[in-house]
């Protein structure tokens, strides 16, 4: 189990807890951070159990394994017995907890979990070198899969300076029905034809791309090509484009890469994306929907892709 949860998260996790379900209508799996023993106040418990325990149980759940990574043993103790307590309200049978600190791992359910506990190294795990081989696990630590979205000093200087030598920066985004299709058009046309073939777009292309994507309904031409079948290059195309973006102009690229992350099954990297997001606008609205699902544990098969972002958009002729 120990194993299993880097390989799901994509990281190692620290300082968290990290709950895989079973039995439900479609078993999931979900990390948090574990609060300091010292501000797990009863209010922090009670959040703790509604973030975790209640999609586990909207999703009737009837078995969880709770895995503490941390080598903090009294706050990993104190967060297990308020989720146990729920368990139990709930009628969710807790089939394993365990506290590991990178080397040593304690049942917080049996007679040792005071205990030093029993060494334990997943490095070698075949499941572990898989996830390695295939590049599924490819950060030490949610801060470094954090770090993998931060700017790019040089490559935002060269959108920046694109948008000045465009004209762009003076303009407004598009606000009428005629010239919304008619971006909507070349932003689904291009974004497509990206990534099929894998590339980034120039700077000139990307400053175009993200000041577009300012309006709403010419973001949703790009929203509407992810699926849950090519989701992963998605995925690749935003994470490159995020990291060149300036800040003013995050909101629409990160929520995009989140969407495409949730479609991928890779809801670490879509909270991270949604994390860009919130820092230049809280209220973005996709991005609040989109946390609305991701902490409701709702599936990637939930929604379809291939919309018609242009419904009720005037026609553009020539």
């Amino acid at each position: 189990m120990l194993a299993i949860a880097p390989v799901l998260l994509g990281f190692w996790p620290e300082d968290s807890i990290v709950m895989m379900t079973f039995g439900a209508d479609r078993p999931f799996h979900a990390r948090i951070d574990l609060p300091p023993l010292e501000v797990q106040t009863l209010a922090v418990q009670r959040e703790l159990d509604e973030l975790l325990l209640g999609p586990a149980r909207r999703h009737y759940a009837q078995h969880v394994v709770l895995l503490y990574f941390t080598t903090d043993r009294a706050a990993a103790l104190a967060a297990h017995r308020a989720l146990r307590r729920g368990c139990r309200r709930a009628g969710i049978t807790v089939v394993a907890a365990l506290a590991a600190d990178g080397e040593r791992h304690a049942d917080l359910e049996g007679p040792g979990r005071h205990a030093p506990g029993t060494p334990y190294d997943v490095s070698a795990h075949p499941f572990v070198v898989e996830a390695l081989v295939s590049g599924r696990l490819t950060h030490r630590s949610r801060a470094e899969l954090v770090a993998s979205l931060d700017s790019d000093p040089q490559a935002v200087a060269g959108v920046e300076e694109a948008l000045a030598s465009s004209g762009l920066a003076d303009e407004d985004a598009p606000t009428d029905g005629r010239s919304i299709r008619r971006e909507g058009r070349w932003v689904e046309r291009r974004v497509a034809e990206l990534v099929a073939a894998g590339a980034e777009p120039s700077d000139d292309e990307a400053a175009r791309l993200l000041w577009v994507l300012q309006a709403s309904r010419v973001r949703d031409a790009a929203w509407s090509l992810i699926s849950r079948r090519d989701a992963d290059r998605h995925v690749r195309f935003w994470s490159a484009l995020v990291r060149r973006t300036p800040d003013a102009l995050v909101p629409a690229p990160a929520t995009l890469l989140g969407w495409a992350a949730w479609q991928a099954g890779d809801g670490a990297k879509a909270w991270v994306a949604l994390d860009r997001c919130e820092q230049v606008e809280p209220d973005y609205a996709l991005a609040v929907y989109l946390g609305s699902l991701l902490q409701q544990a709702v599936p990637p098969e939930f929604w379809e892709g291939g919309f018609d972002w242009a419904l009720g958009l005037g026609s553009v002729h020539g």
